[in-house]
């Protein structure tokens, strides 16, 4: 793309957007941030299979291996359940106090 096409899409303001991804980039981690599996970044397979977390308010980035990361989702997954249960429990117990 070139300067005419990027002032026409007013993209000049998006530099310094790119240039903090890129510097966050850098910081990413050699092993899962969780269970410390090493990291290959040249590796093509696990570039494609890992998970990157950035929060940059924290300005860090997290680094989780395909095991831990299914770990999480399953546990996430677990909780909303429980969660889910709870209220159905507590629901169930407003409705029969209404009732006496």
């Amino acid at each position: 793309m070139n300067r005419a096409q990027r002032r026409k899409l007013g993209i000049k303001g998006k530099k310094p957007d790119l240039e903090k991804k890129i510097g966050l980039f850098d910081k990413l981690p050699k092993q899962c941030t969780n269970c410390e599996a090493p990291y290959d970044k040249k590796n093509k397979e696990m570039a494609m299979t890992w998970s990157v977390v950035v929060r940059e308010q924290e300005n860090k980035v997290n680094l989780y291996c395909p095991t831990c990361w299914d770990n999480a989702h399953k546990m996430l997954d677990q909780m909303k359940r429980d969660l889910a249960d709870r209220q159905q429990i507590k629901a169930l117990g407003e409705s029969n106090e209404n009732k006496n």
